[in-house]
């Protein structure tokens, strides 16, 4: 590849072949790596406060990388060894702003803490640590958008590796 890049002239380049869009993996368990977590806030379109206010909260991005199995990979006629997937923990807080270890609470974070065996009373929990660890990852399939035949792969469950 060239080392001189000129943005116009790639932007006005043409691409004669459509794009074809990969068949959606098999719902089965995927090992896959924890490659970053950023935290952010979130704010609900249709969901509302009592006073009318949007819902809004903290969430955690996960970013994972499946491992394709080879025989997947045959099976789909794909040429991928990994894919990129982003799952979202929706965190529950307490009134200190913090996230809320009650009993019951917090379900997804408790899954992913619980597969990367960092659940453990007495050791504190940072989420960048989830960063590098390996764990089992199951996917499901949802239409998006409704009525369409466009499958979407998200993630289901994480478990122990």
């Amino acid at each position: 590849m060239s080392t001189l890049f000129d943005p116009a002239a790639f932007l006005d380049m043409p691409v004669d072949a459509p794009l074809e869009k990969r068949p959606p993996l098999p719902l089965q368990d995927y090992t896959a790596t924890i490659q970053e977590v950023t935290a952010g806030q979130w704010q609900s379109k249709d969901k509302f406060n009592p006073d009318g206010s949007n819902k809004s909260g903290v969430k955690y991005d996960v970013k994972l990388v499946l491992e394709i199995p080879g025989e997947v990979q045959t099976a789909l006629g794909i040429e991928m060894p990994t894919m990129q997937m982003t799952d979202g923990i929706m965190l529950e807080l307490n009134d200190n702003g913090q996230i809320d270890t009650g009993i019951g609470k917090n379900r997804q974070l408790r899954n992913y803490r619980e597969a990367l065996d960092m659940n453990k009373a007495g050791e504190p929990f940072r989420a960048s640590s989830m960063v590098g660890r390996l764990l089992k990852v199951r996917i499901k399939h949802e239409i998006y958008p409704v009525g369409s035949d466009n499958i979407v792969e998200k993630v289901a469950g994480v478990a122990k590796v």
